[in-house]
């Protein structure tokens, strides 16, 4: 029964008896004398304020360590070298201490640069071509290479220049710019003569450009032979009918230029074996112009596998070398003790221990009824008996799939992380608390002051302002905590309120 009913009830019950009484006097004729008032009864307060609110779900658990390896050499011998101290962390693999062995790594990273060299090599050589051809046409002004010569795809093999030819800049949408390609056979139109001229396409732009109340504009670029009619400064438009009898035409008209000289790349690897082509050749895009030296390739790609393949054999018999004079670490983890030193041999106890600290959890056992509430993500307080009340900080990483019956109740084995390190140990127990609402700097009461009536209600007990005496209040709650509950409306910061319930009963 709520603290509103109790209230109503003991007023009907106080003008019940006190009508009883009076009647009773009258009836007998006995004289009705006035008794001193009771004293009010005085309750401790509590005011609304400001603070953390944090619902948390409480269970206990056990620590469980994955991994946990004792190291012990297979060797016997002095220890030549400690590469590693206690509490640091390694990876599987990683070289812990060498006994009676020189070091070796320096040799080790000789070969690996060797063989990534040899990789890159073998790369290059398998992009060769066997013919370098025209990307431009024009006439040639220049041959830069000769036989015999190794040029990389970014060496100038020649340098054209169109001196019988024009250019002109054709503007089309990007959509009408995919209909064109290096190449394409176009017509232009010069609007002064009222004729066509058959023209080339020589380059296209692909990226294009914005332009203010054109949106994207892309260039065509096409060169045309050089009539005795048509001048540089002419101006003229670019048109194309492609096999479906669309015609596309450039969006405005543009003046002819002279074209810019061309370089022709190599755009391979390789020796020049034979060269097709001399000054003042006319030459039209796709024409051979270079033919590789291809046998020579052909050595020099065997030479290049053998060679990688002998750096590869070498670093595989240093590695079985070292293997065997060196102790690795068989887990990734830190390093937790450290039993061996410079010089001397390893005794009868574990030359290392190595624990697996990203692998340490603590497994809550959480009851069904709790469970709807975890949520993955969930900061959590763990608290190890064997370390006091310390608490560590964890956080719920993993939820299980089924539960498990215990003593007729259902537990669920939740997975915490430990986010903090310490000398954890598989199988400590202690209990947590996950927390699963929390609210910073929000209007609060303490729990005992608080009656839950239901979802987001409640009611406190506030002094009646023209009587003083007790009265409930209702209230808007929120995250309801074990120590504060929080108030979300009905009351403002610095009320008072009457705690009826001083023992949390």
């Amino acid at each position: 029964m709520n603290k509103k009913k109790w209230i109503i009830i003991a007023t009907v019950v106080a003008v019940l008896g006190g009508g009883s009484y009076y009647g009773y006097s009258y009836f007998k004729g006995e004289e009705v004398t006035e008794e001193k008032p009771e004293e009010k009864p005085t309750f401790p307060t509590a005011l609304v304020e400001r603070g953390e609110v944090k619902k948390t779900i409480n269970s206990a658990g056990t620590v469980e360590a994955k991994a946990r390896e004792e190291v012990k050499p297979e060797l016997n011998g002095k220890v030549q070298r400690v590469l590693v101290k206690e509490g640091q962390s390694v990876k599987k693999g990683d070289v812990l201490f060498t006994i009676d062995s020189s070091d070796a790594q320096l040799e080790i990273q000789k070969l690996e640069l060797e063989i990534l060299k040899a990789k890159k090599e073998l790369s290059e050589i398998k992009q060769k071509k066997d013919k370098i051809t025209a990307t431009k046409e024009g006439k040639v002004i220049e041959v830069s290479v000769e036989e015999g010569q190794d040029v990389r795809p970014e060496t100038v093999v020649a340098k054209l220049a169109n001196t019988d030819y024009l250019k002109i800049i054709g503007q089309f949408t990007s959509y009408e710019s995919e209909r064109f390609n290096v190449g394409t056979k176009v017509k232009v139109f010069i609007p002064t003569s009222m004729y066509f001229v058959d023209g080339v396409v020589t380059e296209v732009d692909r990226i294009g450009e914005k332009v203010e109340g054109a949106g994207g504009i892309h260039n065509v670029e096409v060169l045309v032979k050089k009539p005795g009619a048509i001048y540089v400064g002419d101006k003229g438009e670019v048109q194309f009918t492609d096999d479906k009898g669309l015609l596309y035409v450039s969006r405005n008209q543009k003046e002819f230029q002279l074209p810019d000289e061309m370089e022709i790349l190599a755009g391979t690897y390789g020796k020049i074996g034979k060269i097709d082509v001399k000054k003042d050749d006319v030459i039209k895009v796709g024409q051979q112009l270079f033919k590789m030296d291809m046998e020579a390739s052909g050595m020099e790609l065997m030479e290049k596998e053998l060679a990688l393949k002998g750096s590869l054999l070498n670093m595989e018999q240093k590695k079985r070398e070292i293997a065997k004079n060196q102790v690795t670490a068989p887990i990734s983890g830190v390093i937790t003790k450290l039993g061996v030193k410079e010089g001397e041999a390893p005794g009868s106890e574990p030359a290392a221990i190595i624990m697996d600290t990203t692998s340490v959890y603590f497994m809550a056992a959480v009851g069904e009824l709790d469970i709807p509430a975890i949520k993955i993500g969930q900061n959590v307080d763990v608290y190890v008996y064997a370390f006091g009340t310390e608490p560590f900080k964890g956080k719920v990483v993993e939820l299980p799939k089924e539960g498990k019956k215990e003593d007729k109740e259902v537990r669920f084995a939740v997975k915490v992380e430990l986010l903090d390190k310490a000398e954890f140990k598989h199988g400590m127990t202690g209990d947590n608390d996950i927390i699963v609402a929390q609210a910073q700097n929000v209007l609060r009461l303490p729990s005992n002051a608080v009656e839950i009536l239901g979802p987001g209600q409640g009611t406190v007990m506030v002094k009646d302002p023209s009587t003083g005496d007790p009265m409930p209040k209702d209230v808007q709650i929120g995250i309801e905590g074990y120590d504060f509950i929080e108030i979300k409306g009905g009351l403002n910061e610095g009320e008072e309120v009457l705690v009826t319930n001083a023992e949390g009963m």
